[in-house]
């Protein structure tokens, strides 16, 4: 790998090597122009879904490129405009259609991110994507800084090492201890400060959670984790992992909500700060190896979670958590 940091747990559950996923949001170019890079660049067979929605195969599974607008991508223009005009008696053209979608994608362009999701890639060959990035870069592809109403976020899913409740809790306890250094760190963009998707876990939570007597099954950390979590627009989203392990009792309690049930970590809160050359996936990468490297150290865990308690039932603290978590990570 390049500036991508290992982790210290390579093997996934299935005592393989791990797989990591990325979802990369970005605007500025035009489809033709990605398709042309994808193809020509990293030799990707190209297939047309619809005109804002391609497969793109690869030797390690297809990746996906779309508009991420879904009126355009699930064809719910020509299905609703085809209802209507049938029910005022017009009859309407298949190309009538296909004119009307091409407007309102090339109006929708420069506010709709196009993303590319990968499939899993092999933890030994996720620099893949930094290939990518910088190809798109290289030809004015435009992320989160770009424009003040960018708020275009870069997702990574990684593969967990284990499906026991007890590694689930500690890679969550690591995460709730470290967001706002995280945070901060990462220098998160305002237009995705002020959106609803990458909400910090409250703290209400954190301590029902950091509780050394907190000892859940895994039916009562799903229920747990649901009640005062009932979204997905958490920044570390642990509903795909939860739907993996129990779907029947996930969407009982989250019947509307969109899941895809996965065996990884849906880690939502980076910007995607493609054509800005002092950014790398690899920086975003490696802030999370910060979570890995702490929820796999037992004694600092059970250290931190107590003062973390501490901290938060204090009715006035001299200084910041994230300030004591940057001192924290400077010395270890």
């Amino acid at each position: 790998m390049t500036n991508f940091i290992k982790p210290k747990n390579t093997n996934s559950f299935k005592n393989e090597m791990r797989n990591v996923g990325f979802e990369i949001e970005f605007a500025n170019i035009d489809i033709e122009k990605i398709l042309e890079v994808l193809k020509d660049e990293f030799n990707f067979t190209v297939t047309k879904v619809n005109n804002f929605l391609y497969k793109l195969g690869s030797k390690y599974g297809d990746f996906i490129l779309e508009l991420d607008f879904e009126l355009l991508t699930k064809q719910k223009l020509k299905t609703s405009a085809k209802d209507l005009y049938e029910k005022v008696g017009i009859e309407i053209q298949e190309e009538d259609i296909d004119s009307i979608e091409n407007f309102i994608g090339k109006l929708s362009k420069d506010i709709v991110p196009y993303e590319i999701g990968t499939p899993p890639l092999p933890l030994d060959k996720i620099d893949l994507v930094e290939e990518i990035v910088q190809k798109l870069s290289q030809n004015s592809a435009k992320g989160t800084t770009h424009k003040i109403y960018y708020a275009f976020g870069l997702h990574i899913n990684i593969e967990v090492i284990s499906l026991e409740v007890e590694s689930l809790l500690s890679y969550l306890r690591s995460y709730v201890i470290l967001q706002d250094f995280i945070n901060k760190d990462a220098n998160i963009d305002l237009a995705r400060k002020i959106s609803p998707f990458i909400d910090n876990f409250k703290s209400d939570y954190i301590l029902h959670i950091l509780d050394e007597n907190y000892k859940p099954s895994i039916d009562i950390f799903i229920k747990d984790y649901i009640k005062f979590n009932p979204s997905r627009n958490r920044s570390l989203d642990m509903l795909p992992i939860l739907c993996f392990l129990d779907e029947t009792i996930v969407r009982e309690l989250l019947p509307n909500e969109k899941i895809k049930p996965r065996p990884a970590f849906h880690y939502r809160l980076s910007n995607s700060m493609i054509g800005d050359t002092n950014w790398e996936v690899s920086n975003e990468w490696n802030r999370w190896i910060l979570v890995e490297n702490l929820a796999n150290d037992k004694k600092s865990l059970q250290d931190l979670s107590k003062r973390y308690i501490k901290y938060l039932n204090n009715f006035i603290n001299l200084e910041n958590w994230e300030g004591k978590m940057a001192k924290w990570l400077q010395n270890h």
